[in-house]
């Protein structure tokens, strides 16, 4: 069985812990949560250890998942990379490229796994795009729009600057890596929004690609849904709900639905695990290069909009 350490036990390390109920060859043997009260209940419900130190987490797993907020992303990865725990960590990565510069260049010291849990591109509908993409399915790419426009105005963490809240940081990492994996570096970005309590809440950021731009609608209070589209040559290609997509449909040179019903927070783990077994020390899936390249957009998408974290003044 491989055993993860819990680091976070709210939202989202919630939802993975039920997806990982599935998984045979997984388990979460440990948690801890600044609140232990909290990581009782957790512990209560998946069956594992809750512990008051985060050093006890640590004792007989075979790596660390972190889902704490991100302003303590860096010190959690130091944490575990320090002991020699390889390490999945959630988005936005870091508060800015500079702590993922330095996390990547402790683990590379340390020869120790980490990765960050971008689920997108562990999982297969990200990977056929890419894929469609680069056997010319639509031919040359003329044009892209992405939309990612929920309502999540309300929750404390999505507004709060102590916590890396703000609308390009929590949601806009997905269009931007999206861009990324498909196209690499843009040749220069734009980003113009508005900024209200000390975070961005919507944004406009376009991607110069030299032959065409990638033009994102980034929002936390103005709920337009979430697609991506590529138009080609010769077709396009469309993703709902990009960021965890079940289906991709590309019209082309020929027709596909592409489908993907997997579990995608299991996937993840799963790919990871079995990284971390193989002994490597980068991951396949969400290699070191792709995520401080996109650190660089976010940090690039800030400094136009002029959002600077508390812990960055």
């Amino acid at each position: 069985m491989f055993g993860w350490a819990f680091f976070g036990c709210r939202n989202i390390a919630v939802q993975v812990a039920d997806e990982l109920m599935s998984e045979k060859d997984m388990r979460i043997a440990s948690c801890h949560n600044r609140t232990h009260a909290q990581a009782e209940a957790f512990a209560a419900k998946y069956g594992c250890r809750a512990v008051p130190e985060a050093e006890r987490a640590l004792d007989g797993v075979q790596a660390a998942y972190i889902a704490v907020t991100a302003n303590k992303h860096f010190d959690y990865i130091r944490f575990c990379l320090e002991r020699g725990v390889p390490v999945l960590c959630e988005k936005p990565f870091t508060v800015n490229l500079k702590e993922a510069e330095e996390a990547f260049a402790l683990a590379r010291e340390k020869g120790v796994y980490l990765a960050e849990a971008m689920w997108t591109w562990f999982n297969d509908t990200a990977l056929a795009v890419r894929a469609r993409l680069r056997e010319g399915a639509i031919g040359t790419v003329k044009k892209v729009t992405a939309k990612y426009a929920e309502r999540y105005i309300d929750i404390p963490r999505f507004t709060s600057p102590e916590l890396v809240g703000g609308a390009v940081m929590d949601i806009g990492v997905y269009p931007l890596r999206y861009c990324y994996e498909l196209f690499g570096m843009p040749r220069g970005l734009s980003c113009r929004g508005e900024v209200r309590g000390g975070i961005d809440v919507t944004e406009e950021v376009e991607l110069d690609y030299g032959g065409f731009s990638a033009k994102l609608y980034i929002s936390i209070e103005d709920p337009q849904g979430e697609e991506f589209v590529i138009e080609g040559t010769e077709g396009a290609i469309r993703i709902p709900y990009f960021h965890c997509a079940r289906e991709a449909f590309v019209c082309g040179r020929r027709e596909e639905h592409f489908t993907d019903d997997s579990l995608k927070y299991a996937v993840e783990f799963r790919r990871a695990a079995e990284e971390i077994a193989a002994g490597r020390t980068e991951s396949a899936f969400c290699p070191p290069k792709s995520t401080l390249d996109t650190m660089r957009l976010l940090d690039e998408c800030r400094r136009q909009l002029g959002v600077v974290y508390p812990s960055e003044k």
